[in-house]
């Protein structure tokens, strides 16, 4: 069986790799993190830790030119890496440390005591989320879903699956609804996504579609 948590040398190398990505941030990631394809801000990145693999710690020599995508626990510790891959190209746009368990992303927003959540398709579009002022998860794709994310979710009054508007999203519904929870609100990214729909309606369009 995987470990949930990782080995302290194992944390202690991606907390080190992770902050050295965010350190290689340059013009070209910071382009695609705030233009029209991500449209995150400089401090949401910050926050996040986004950065790009230029200099690949020891076995990252894959993910060159990667993107990397920091899995942070609420106290700010690095558990995982996921890379995604910047611009067009070959190979796999998403990719994960190997031997990895999927994970729920943003479990910061977990402990903020509000009454709701939003989860999310991806991790940047929990970043634009969050970005809105909305307390949000993000599922690292359809199929990543497990069910024992239930159990930390039926403590709010609603958890709002701001969804993909295809058939990918409608199945992501699907899975959260089937675990168990009595408390999934859909919420469709008519068009798109959570990004495109923030694109077209802005952060207030984002909120009102939850009456927030």
């Amino acid at each position: 069986m995987k470990a949930v948590v990782p080995s302290p040398s194992s944390r202690r190398f991606t907390e080190t790799a992770s902050r050295a990505y965010h350190d290689q941030l340059d013009d070209e990631a910071l382009a695609y993190l705030t233009g029209p394809e991500r449209l995150l801000s400089e401090d949401i990145i910050k926050e996040h830790r986004f950065g790009v693999v230029r200099s690949p710690e020891p076995g990252h020599e894959h993910v060159r030119g990667y993107l990397s995508i920091p899995y942070l626990t609420p106290d700010g510790e690095c558990i995982s890496i996921r890379f995604r891959r910047l611009g067009e190209g070959d190979g796999p746009k998403y990719l994960s440390i190997a031997g990895d368990i999927p994970r729920l992303y943003g479990t910061e927003a977990l402990q903020r005591g509000t009454r709701n959540i939003c989860l999310t398709e991806g991790e940047f579009d929990r970043a634009v989320a969050t970005m809105c002022g909305l307390p949000a998860v993000g599922c690292p794709g359809v199929q990543a879903w497990e069910k024992v994310w239930a159990r930390l979710l039926v403590q709010f009054d609603a958890v709002f699956i701001l969804h993909d508007d295809d058939e990918p999203g409608r199945e992501l519904v699907a899975k959260v609804a089937n675990s168990g929870l009595d408390n999934v609100r859909p919420i469709p990214m008519r068009g798109g996504d959570v990004t495109s729909f923030f694109r077209d309606h802005g952060r207030e369009g984002l909120r009102a579609k939850l009456g927030a």
